[in-house]
């Protein structure tokens, strides 16, 4: 029985490099540190958090710039304590003397628990998150500017005391659905309080003014891989800038006229014919928008690999 008492007391390296793996901090608390194991677990959380809810104050390049911060500090603190655990590890003697924490099934139960605190339902982000918020697109509604497994970041910074929250025509939102507002979609401003719009086959006016640039040649023949055979694009130029739109080649189509209502605006998504959008749903009431979208700043294929291209991308 002492035997397997001793066995036990041995401090393995590759063990406390596995768990370091699996928990950043979980190293130091096999190798007998449990408090350096939680400073390191604490800082691999609020050092990227910070940074990442820094990175929408400020210009575009500061954007880029608290983001690549947010990320070196994740991998730095997440390398560093694996490495440590491991030199602490080979350097500690054979007779440590077990703690009553130096159980499999307690480093088991952490890896759960503050996964699932982490990654799972315990902690609302939407609420802890005070200025940035991840977003993750799952539908092709918004190709070509967003496509299905981008990870983009948005603003939640809303300007409530300028008129009509300081929002401009063309600019990504992330609002509350209006058929059920625990669901939340991302669209483009069309228009805003007292704007006409109407949508003549492919083309689309504001006020009266013609959006759908004329001139420029169709995006099929740039080699742009978010263009898909069977698809017609066109630029259209808003407040905010210009940005590309789909049609699908002979789809059937309504003619559309609408004036939009005081308080509200008028949502479009970029894929024209497949997307669900205030010409289904009606108009979106401005306070019911909740965040700008800023940055694709991760974008994963669905049929598989990273799209390193679309990384950075700045919407």
């Amino acid at each position: 029985m002492e035997e397997k008492k001793d066995k036990f007391r041995e401090r393995k390296p590759l063990f406390a490099l596995a768990l370091s793996f699996l928990l950043t901090g979980l190293g130091q608390v096999y190798n007998g540190k449990p408090r350096k194991g939680i400073l390191l677990f604490v800082a691999s959380l609020i050092l990227p958090f910070l940074f990442f809810q820094l990175s929408v104050v400020g210009p575009n390049q500061i954007l880029i710039v608290f983001l690549v911060l947010s990320l070196a500090s994740d991998l730095g603190i997440f390398i560093w304590a694996a490495r440590d655990a491991w030199k602490q590890a080979k350097r500690m003697e054979k007779s440590y003397k077990l703690k009553v924490y130096n159980r499999c099934y307690v480093y088991i139960l952490l890896v759960i628990v503050l996964n699932l605190f982490i990654f799972g339902p315990i902690v609302n982000w939407q609420k802890i998150c005070f200025f940035a918020l991840p977003y993750r697109m799952q539908t092709g509604s918004m190709a070509p500017t967003i496509l299905p497994g981008d990870w983009i970041m948005v603003d939640k910074r809303i300007d409530h005391a300028s008129k009509n929250l300081g929002l401009k025509r063309g600019e990504l939102v992330v609002f509350k659905y209006p058929r059920n507002k625990n669901i939340h979609f991302i669209k483009r401003i069309i228009g805003l309080p007292g704007d006409e719009i109407e949508l003549r086959g492919m083309e689309l006016y504001v006020n009266g003014k013609k959006w759908t640039a004329q001139g420029v040649p169709q995006l099929e023949g740039r080699g742009d891989e978010n263009i898909k055979k069977g698809t017609i694009a066109f630029y259209e130029k808003g407040d905010s800038g210009t940005y590309g739109v789909f049609y699908l080649q002979g789809a059937a189509r309504k003619d559309l006229s609408v004036s939009v209502p005081e308080g509200c605006c008028f949502v479009l998504g970029d894929n024209r014919d497949n997307s669900a959008d205030s010409r289904h749903w009606g108009y979106v009431p401005l306070i019911d928008i909740v965040s700008k979208a800023r940055l694709v700043y991760f974008s994963i294929d669905p049929e598989g690999g990273v799209r390193w291209g679309r990384i950075g991308k700045l919407l």
